[in-house]
C-alpha cells in the first residue's frame, strides 16, 4: 500500500481526532475558511432572495456557521444549535415564493458540513441522530406549513435532494472517522505490544544474567566456601608447608570465581556471546579437581561418544553437573559423590548421585525446580528448552539424585582422521 496520502485525504485524517482534542493549526484555518464563505454568502443570499430582516439574517447566520465551530469542541451542542437555526431560517422564509424550500443551498452545505465533522469525529451514533433529527425536523416543518403544499415539487425536489445528498455524506464521513480511529486503535495496540515485548525482553534477560551468574560463580564460591570452613578441621595438625598449599587453593578458587565474574561481566556487555568459547564435557574433568581440592570424594565417568554431541547439549550437561556438585557442596559437605554421564544413540544421561553427608542427620534435602533455588531452576529451564527431562530425588540411602536426559543424536562410529 502506497504511504502516499491525498490532500483532501489528509484533512479528513486531521479531522478524526478524538473527541475532546483540539487541531492541528492549518486544520483550523481549513474550518476557518469554510465558515467564513459560507457566511459572507448565507448573509446576503438571506436577506437579499429570501427577504429577511438584515438583522435576522446575522443572528441566523451567526448561529448556523458558529455551530460548525463549536462541532469540533461539544458537538452535541453544536447539533442542538444548528438545527434551531434551521428551524428559524424555515419559519422565516415560509413567504417566500420560486426559492429553494425548506432549505436554500448555503443551508444545505451548512448542514452538510456538520454531519462532516460530526461523522469524522464523534461515534456514528452521533452523526445519524444528527442527521435524522434534521430530515424529521425539515418533515415537521413542512407538514406545519399549508401555505407550501400548493407546489409540492419545489419542497418535494429539494427535500429529496438534502436527504440524499446528507445521507451520502453521512457514510462517506462515518468511513472516514472508522478508519481514523481503527488506524489510531491499531497503533495504540502497536505500542502496547512493542512496550510488553520490550518489558518481556527485560525479565528475560534479567533471568538470563541471574542464571548465568549463579552458573558460573555459585560453584567456584561454594569451593571457597567448604575448604575456608573444613580448614581447621582438616588442617589441624598439619606442616606449614600444607597449610601454606590449602591457602593457595582457596586463593586460586576465589581468583578464578573473580575471573569468572568479570569474563560473565563482559559477556553480557558484548553482542557477540556466541563467539566466545563455552564449557564442554571436557571440562568435567576440572570441576572433579576443584571439588577433590577440598577434601571431598568423587568418582567421574564421561563416556567418551557424549563429547560428540553438539555444543549446546554439552553445555547443558556441564552446567547441570557443576550445579549439583555446587548443591552437594553446600548442603551436604564431605558426602562422597559419584557423576556419570553416557550417551546412548539418541540422549545423553547426566547423573550426579551423593551419597549421606558425614555431618548431617537424615536424608539430604534440596528444594524441587518449582519450590525455589535459581540453581535447580536453572537447570530445569535449561533441560526442558531441549526437550529433555530432570528428575531431582532423595536416594534411599539418605543421599540425593540428579539425573537429566537430554535429547541427542550421537553417531557412535568413531571419527576418522
Amino acid at each position: 500500500m502506497s504511504s502516499r496520502i491525498g490532500g483532501l485525504e489528509l484533512v479528513m485524517l486531521s479531522l478524526t481526532a478524538r473527541p475532546g482534542r483540539t487541531l492541528p493549526f492549518w486544520a483550523w484555518c481549513v474550518v476557518a475558511l469554510v465558515v467564513t464563505g459560507l457566511y459572507t454568502v448565507t448573509v446576503p443570499l438571506t436577506s437579499a432572495v429570501y427577504q429577511l430582516d438584515l438583522a435576522v439574517a446575522f443572528i441566523i447566520a451567526t448561529v448556523q456557521c458558529g455551530s460548525l465551530v463549536l462541532a469540533v469542541m461539544r458537538a452535541r451542542t453544536a447539533a442542538v444549535m444548528h438545527l434551531a437555526s434551521i428551524a428559524a431560517l424555515v419559519v422565516a422564509t415560509r413567504d417566500s415564493a420560486g426559492e429553494p424550500w425548506p432549505l436554500p443551498v448555503t443551508g444545505l452545505l451548512s448542514l452538510g458540513g456538520l454531519i462532516v465533522l460530526l461523522g469524522v469525529r464523534e461515534r456514528w451514533t452521533v452523526s445519524v441522530s444528527t442527521w435524522w433529527s434534521s430530515v424529521a425536523l425539515l418533515v415537521f416543518l413542512i407538514v406545519t406549513s399549508p401555505q407550501r403544499y400548493a407546489d409540492p415539487d419545489q419542497w418535494g425536489t429539494n427535500l429529496t435532494i438534502y436527504a440524499s445528498y446528507t445521507a451520502t455524506v453521512l457514510a462517506a464521513a462515518i468511513a472516514v472517522g472508522q478508519r481514523g480511529r481503527i488506524r489510531a486503535d491499531l497503533a495504540a495496540a502497536r505500542r502496547d505490544v512493542e512496550l510488553e515485548q520490550a518489558q518481556r525482553l527485560h525479565i528475560e534477560e534479567r533471568a538470563r544474567i541471574a542464571r548465568e551468574l549463579h552458573d558460573v560463580v555459585a560453584h567456584s564460591m561454594s569451593l571457597v566456601h567448604m575448604q575456608a570452613m573444613s580448614a581447621p578441621v582438616r588442617l589441624k595438625g598439619a606442616s606449614i608447608s600444607t597449610v601454606n598449599d590449602e591457602f593457595q587453593d582457596i586463593a586460586r578458587s576465589a581468583r578464578t570465581a573473580l575471573a569468572e565474574m568479570r569474563q560473565l561481566m563482559g559477556v553480557l556487555r558484548s553482542d557477540d556471546v556466541e563467539l566466545l568459547p563455552q564449557p564442554r564435557l571436557s571440562d568435567i574433568a576440572d570441576l572433579v579437581a576443584a571439588v577433590s581440592r577440598a577434601d571431598i570424594p568423587i568418582r567421574a565417568t564421561v563416556d567418551t561418544a557424549a563429547e560428540q554431541a553438539r555444543p549446546l547439549v554439552q553445555l547443558t550437561a556441564y552446567r547441570i553437573v557443576q550445579e549439583a556438585l555446587s548443591n552437594v557442596v553446600r548442603h551436604a559437605p564431605a558426602a562422597a559423590i559419584e557423576v556419570t554421564v553416557r550417551a546412548d544413540g539418541v540422549a545423553l544421561h547426566v547423573a550426579v548421585r551423593n551419597e549421606p553427608s558425614a555431618t548431617r542427620s537424615g536424608p539430604t534435602t534440596s528444594p524441587s525446580p518449582d519450590q525455589g533455588g535459581q540453581g535447580l531452576r536453572g537447570m530445569h529451564e535449561r533441560v526442558t528448552a531441549l526437550g529433555g527431562r530432570l528428575t531431582t530425588r532423595p536416594t534411599d540411602d539418605g543421599g540425593f539424585l540428579v539425573d537429566a536426559t537430554i535429547p541427542a543424536a550421537i553417531d557412535h562410529q568413531p571419527e576418522q582422521p
